[in-house]
């Protein structure tokens, strides 16, 4: 039964193809131990390379030393490659905030993809079977979970392939006597002293002799139907995903927020859980509750706000961007825009500043043949990073720098004096940006122009201007 069961998932899930190299993760449990003999069974037919790897958490003393021992003479017996590596898992589990069990798995994890890359294995292969993956959709539908969770555990995650994970615990306990294959009795699985064990032991029962004997096969059509609907809906949150995306950085993810709610709340935090993914690395700690108040930040209208998540994330709306970051990322972010800098400029002249990725062109144009107005009026419109200014209203020489506490200007078309703090804001221009936006003032500090923005009224030209000073920026991918 096994094995018609477990060639029939290979086959569903393309698992295995010839030549693979195999790394079986052998606990010397009844799981670990019919898996390696089944894949074992299949080795000259795929011409499959199969290594063994074992890690000893060290939670059952020398039970847990026996464990590894008994691993390690199964692959001298069966001339396998082996690792078998020792863990003080207690130890980590008192430095991070996961359960003692996502730690051991978090761990375990890590070791089999590092021993795959020893063996040059292109495939991890895991023990866990239909059984496990009831125990996981209920522990899950108990804690909370979404529509992921439901999917219990996946057959096939990248290298990791899990070809027992359709047969019963039952099934593999009847091919172990079929072979007399010998195992490992971990007693502390017939204890309720881990969540699983108490589903296991406890729960599932209860829910099969009082409430439905079918709830097993139940929870598993359940993960087969959400499984395939999470499909579609991977590709749809893929497509939407790379719509909303502003810009992304290492740590640091930016998002429009008007296309994000354009899209149905399904799909909206679907994005939000990729972007914290992505961001973070992982969705450990990540619940129900923090989604929400981020869909909740996505409706307000007003100001800046921001939300803390788990281990130093935050969410920040600002204006029509909504940013997900890591503390660290943003606090770099804020020093370098925090920075003061100034370039003196040459009049007339030309200047590239690579720094600040841009080209400036000075020249000086003489109005007695022509009237300013007009001019002004006929060349303005090439481009909001030129300008033209009266020259006899500057005091020489200009020069280009980033905003000062306190700066105000006399914007044009506006009337009175007005903060530079106060005229960003009022542009919505996002507070960590403002330090970066050049400024065009005169030898006095007297702004000239706030590029790309606004000019300065005391600087426009007039009918009785008689020289005119051009001023143009290009970014420098755009100049040879």
């Amino acid at each position: 039964m096994l094995e018609e069961k477990a060639l029939k998932t290979i086959k569903k899930f393309n698992m295995i193809s010839f030549n693979d190299k195999i790394l079986v993760g052998v606990s010397g449990g009844i799981d670990s131990v019919s898996l390696l003999r089944y894949l074992l069974s299949l080795k000259e037919e795929y011409n499959l390379s199969i290594y063994i790897a074992h890690l000893n958490h060290m939670l059952r003393g020398k039970e847990s030393d026996k464990d590894a021992g008994f691993v390690k003479k199964i692959a001298e017996e069966l001339k396998l490659s082996y690792k078998i590596e020792n863990y003080d898992i207690n130890e980590c589990y008192k430095n991070n905030s996961l359960t003692l069990e996502e730690t051991a798995r978090e761990i375990r994890y890590k070791f089999y993809l590092r021993t795959a890359i020893i063996f040059k294995a292109n495939k991890i292969a895991l023990g866990h079977n239909a059984d496990d993956q009831v125990e996981t959709v209920l522990m899950r539908i108990i804690r909370g979970c979404g529509l992921e969770g439901l999917k219990g555990i996946p057959p096939v995650r990248k290298s990791i392939i899990r070809p027992l994970i359709e047969c019963a615990r039952g099934d593999i306990e009847e091919y172990c006597r079929k072979y007399k294959l010998k195992y490992r009795m971990d007693l502390t699985n017939k204890k309720p002293i881990y969540f699983r064990n108490k589903i296991r032991l406890e729960l599932l029962p209860i829910l099969s002799e009082e409430y439905n004997g079918n709830i097993k096969d139940n929870l598993l059509k359940l993960g087969n139907i959400v499984s395939e609907v999470s499909e579609y809906l991977k590709i749809k949150t893929e497509a939407a995903f790379r719509d909303v995306i502003k810009k992304e950085n290492t740590g640091k993810l930016i998002i429009d927020l008007e296309k994000l709610n354009s899209f149905p709340l399904a799909l909206k935090r679907r994005i939000i859980r990729k972007t914290i993914k992505i961001v973070k690395g992982n969705l450990y700690n990540i619940n129900f509750k923090h989604i929400h108040q981020i869909i909740q930040l996505t409706d307000r209208q007003s100001g800046e706000k921001k939300i803390d998540l788990p281990e130093g994330l935050k969410i920040k709306k600002r204006y029509n961007d909504l940013i997900i970051f890591k503390k660290k990322q943003v606090a770099e972010d804020e020093k370098n825009s925090s920075l003061n800098w100034e370039y003196r400029l040459p009049t007339p002249g030309k200047e590239k500043i690579v720094s600040l990725g841009i080209a400036i062109e000075i020249k000086v144009l003489n109005s007695s043949e022509i009237k300013p107005l007009e001019f002004y009026k006929r060349k303005k419109f090439t481009s909001e990073f030129t300008e033209f200014i009266d020259f006899n209203k500057v005091k020489f020489p200009i020069k280009i720098r980033n905003k000062r506490f306190g700066d105000k200007f006399f914007p044009i078309n506006m009337k009175g004096v007005k903060k530079v703090k106060k005229f960003f804001i009022d542009r919505k221009i996002p507070k960590d940006k403002r330090n970066m936006i050049p400024l065009l003032v005169d030898d006095e500090g007297k702004i000239i122009w706030i590029i790309g923005l606004r000019l300065d009224n005391r600087v426009k030209i007039e009918n009785t201007t008689k020289k005119i000073l051009y001023v143009k920026i290009v970014f420098c991918n755009q100049t040879k």
